[in-house]
């Protein structure tokens, strides 16, 4: 009994080895085992975010001046609903971030993702006509759709708001933990190349949801055009079918989920790639005193604000993601009422733009990471930074290009006839009172009409609904996409700069929660305020108000002259800033540990290269 219990004791018992096949569960065929790589794994978690992309930054965006028109909102209350994307992610970025560095990455970007589905239900306010009450009119008057039964147009941003809010939350782990389990899982001389293939991914999600929502802006918001309708996509008052952009979203996305599900905790070979780059002192080591429990935050956080390299890399992030997220949320409202583009063009214009402008600039910026060896050099990374924002700050000019100027608008650009003051914001005077005429829209009551005489050459003229035709100097917008091409080129080309920045200023096991802080911080002062600003900015030229059953809705005239120079001058103040913060960032930047070693090496060489001149004159002597 004695001699069994020896033996039992000297046994050694091991743990059994983490599972790091493909599969779900205990179903991990060897069938399934061609996909449990790095360039797998880029590609499905690449596809996640293109298709988060797409949606947010997409089809978001370019729907925002129709749905301030098809729900009566204003540019602050649609600034809103693109920003509210954000406040998921400041919220739960920094736990995510920490917990997910020691926890399992791969869980949390599956199950994120499976949450992002969630997002698609706006389409259930996507019906024509508004479920409010009728107004009750007194007299021979007209009657019209109230917002009544649900406290006014909040309602609706309520389910913009919730549906964004679910997105931001899903897609937490993509951007903090996503490029840390690719750097985690591939030799850092390789990273550059497939965090290039995963931010231009993310990058032409925003093209293609542009274009696609552009087109889609082309079909009427029912589906099948009303008869006797003769509105067209250019006219003020169209409303297109923006709801089926996100029906096939929520559809891929569930596929999407499956795949990013069934990667283990960690690649095969991992951990032997890792630990030989420790060893060439290309990655720092882990800080062991940080183990991942809830007490470890407070310090973790004290000790990245302590780095001056991250705090001005991230200050400078952020106050280019201000400007960024600002103008993006309304570049296809600058496009339509700054040079009079149609919705659809509008959506060709901006895709076209931001693939050579985007995802050029990533894969250029990987390229040069890799051909100059920036990833192993912590400043060298800083200074092509700065480089790159001095071309940002350049091309601010391209705000200050002239559009259309402002069309003529009776009772708010010129009198009325008979009349030699304007009305202000008013387009109702005592003659037409009367008339009922609507203020939700520009859609006025014409008398005395006649027929149009021929002029010119034209053998044939037509009135149309809508605005008229552009005056002289809209073809200046080429002008303006050539250099917002460039601004975009340089704006992304530091992306993977970046990135090495952060993930080289700190240490090994901090490199997800630093991602993840930089993120808080870029969401909270960036990606947040950012539309909301501009949105506020549009509001405050807006020369015409609509008018919704006694409520002020949309703008529905803006002065793009001075909307120009707001925004031109906001760029600058902008772009000058981050330009400064990427400066001071390069700084007080540190030679890391191969650069250490190189030098003491340059010195040593030169050491014995003088020891041997003194020792050749001494012989001579």
């Amino acid at each position: 009994m004695k001699i069994r219990e020896t033996v039992l004791c000297n046994v050694e018992v091991k743990e059994p080895d983490e599972d790091l096949r493909y599969g779900w569960g205990n179903f991990r065929p060897t069938l399934l085992q061609v996909l449990n790589n790095p360039k797998f794994f880029t590609i499905t978690v690449s596809f996640f975010s293109f298709i988060q992309g797409m949606s947010v930054n997409g089809f978001t965006n370019i729907f925002l001046l129709t749905l301030e028109r098809r729900f009566h909102l204003t540019s602050t209350e649609v600034g809103f609903i693109a920003a509210s994307n954000d406040i998921a992610g400041i919220v739960l970025t920094s736990l995510v971030s920490f917990y997910g560095t020691y926890g399992n990455k791969i869980k949390w970007l599956g199950y994120g993702s499976v949450v992002t589905v969630g997002r698609y239900e706006p389409i259930l306010g996507s019906n024509g006509f508004a479920n409010g009450e009728i107004c009750r009119m007194g007299g021979n008057a007209t009657s019209g759709f109230c917002f009544g039964q649900y406290g006014g147009e909040w309602y609706y941003i309520f389910i913009f708001f919730l549906g964004q809010l679910l997105m931001g939350a899903g897609t937490t782990p993509l951007y903090t933990l996503g490029p840390a389990y690719i750097d985690e899982n591939v030799h850092p001389k390789s990273s550059p190349v497939y965090l290039a293939v995963f931010f231009s991914l993310t990058l032409l999600g925003p093209g293609l949801g542009f274009i696609s929502g552009g087109s889609l802006l082309n079909i009427y918001i029912d589906i099948t055009r009303p008869e006797g309708s003769n509105l067209a996509p250019n006219d003020p008052q169209w409303i297109g079918a923006w709801w089926l952009g996100y029906v096939a979203g929520g559809s891929i996305l569930v596929i999407i989920s499956g795949l990013l599900l069934g990667f283990p905790r960690e690649l095969p070979g991992a951990k032997r790639i890792r630990e030989e780059a420790q060893k060439e002192g290309v990655l720092p080591k882990k800080d062991e005193k940080i183990k991942g429990s809830v007490k470890d935050i407070l310090p973790a956080t004290l000790q990245l604000l302590k780095t001056p390299v991250f705090i001005f890399n991230t200050l400078a992030v952020s106050s280019g993601s201000l400007f960024g997220a600002g103008i993006a949320s309304f570049l296809a409202k600058i496009l339509q009422l700054k040079f009079g583009i149609s919705p659809f063009i509008t959506g060709v214009v901006i895709g076209t733009i931001l693939v050579p402008g985007t995802v050029g600039g990533v894969l250029v910026g990987g390229f040069l990471v890799r051909r100059f060896d920036l990833k192993r050099s912590l400043k060298m990374a800083a200074r092509f930074c700065v480089i790159a924002s001095f071309f940002t700050l350049a091309g601010s000019g391209a705000w200050f290009v002239p559009g259309c100027g402002v069309p003529d608008l009776v009772g708010v650009t010129v009198p009325h006839k008979g009349s030699s003051a304007l009305q202000g914001s008013k387009v109702t005077l005592s003659c037409n009172v009367n008339c009922s005429c609507s203020q939700a829209s520009i859609n006025p009551t014409f008398a005395n009409c006649g027929c149009i005489s021929s002029q010119g050459n034209s053998s044939t003229r037509s009135a149309v609904k809508g605005y008229c035709t552009k005056r002289s100097g809209c073809k200046t917008y080429l002008a303006f996409i050539l250099l917002l091409v460039v601004v975009l080129f340089s704006v992304f080309i530091t992306a993977i700069a970046n990135k090495t920045v952060v993930l080289r200023c700190v240490a090994y096991n901090q490199r997800a929660y630093a991602l993840g802080v930089q993120f808080i911080i870029q969401r909270s002062i960036g990606f947040l305020p950012g539309p909301l600003m501009f949105g506020a900015i549009f509001d405050s030229t807006c020369m015409l108000w609509g008018q919704s059953c006694g409520r002020r809705g949309n703008c529905l005239f803006n002065d793009m002259e001075v909307l120009t120079d707001r925004l031109g001058y906001t760029a600058i103040g902008f772009t000058g800033i981050a330009f400064l913060f990427y400066f001071l960032s390069f700084w007080f930047c540190k030679e890391t540990i191969q650069e250490e070693e190189r030098s003491k090496h340059k010195q040593s060489f030169k050491d014995e290269e003088e020891g041997l001149k003194e020792n050749d004159a001494e012989e001579k002597h």
